[in-house]
């Protein structure tokens, strides 16, 4: 899944219709520049039946096989323009034009620097498109700070961000308990995967 920062998502729902279609354009092309880079450096397949794990070698892949569905709001119905990227795990090999299985390894290892990939290259799109500026913001104690456009006020993120809300109410409780269990606060690894429970939950 690949989103837009939710400043750039706050932009796009309060903004005219042409701006709209620049900003998901340049989502858009921001997605479609990082598939090909999965196709080019991340994507392959394994051959070979003697290994472990039923292969010998990672081989390379002619590309990547995958559909694309657009969402623009979060489950709590806040603007949220993001795309599911379904990637089918049948790819043809260079070595024989066979073929076989996506190795799902390295997708899942890279699944992060993809992400934020995403962001820096649509930031870069953005910019070039309607001229924005962009700032880090600090999102609290436990989490990173995260870029969002300038001119987009943080109270009117915030105002769009019911779930961000539901979410940190939800890891606070967790961390509550943890403390409670454990007599002490848990260490930002943990935190982040408390964070992750409050988000599935």
């Amino acid at each position: 899944t690949f989103s837009i920062p939710k400043s750039a998502s706050v932009l796009w729902a309060v903004a005219d219709a042409g701006t709209q279609a620049l900003i998901a354009g340049a989502h858009h092309a921001a997605v479609a520049e990082v598939v090909a880079f999965m196709e080019r450096e991340v994507a392959a397949t394994r051959t070979g039946a003697t290994g472990r794990d039923g292969a010998v070698a990672q081989v390379d892949v002619r590309g990547l096989s995958a559909t694309a569905f657009d969402h623009y709001d979060s489950r709590a119905g806040d603007p949220h323009l993001h795309t599911h990227v379904v990637i089918s795990n049948k790819v043809q090999t260079v070595l024989d034009n066979k073929w076989r299985s996506l190795d799902g390894r390295p997708i899942h290892t890279a699944v992060v620097a993809l992400s934020e990939l995403h962001e820096a290259v649509f930031a870069d799109h953005l910019t070039r498109m309607l001229g924005v500026s962009w700032e880090a913001r600090d999102r609290g104690r436990d989490r990173n700070p995260a870029w969002a456009i300038t001119a987009v006020p943080e109270v009117l993120v915030k105002e769009f961000s019911t779930r961000a809300r539901h979410i940190d109410a939800e890891t606070d409780r967790l961390i509550g308990q943890y403390v409670e269990a454990r007599g002490r606060r848990p260490s930002p690894t943990t935190i982040m995967k408390l964070r992750a429970q409050a988000t599935l939950s």
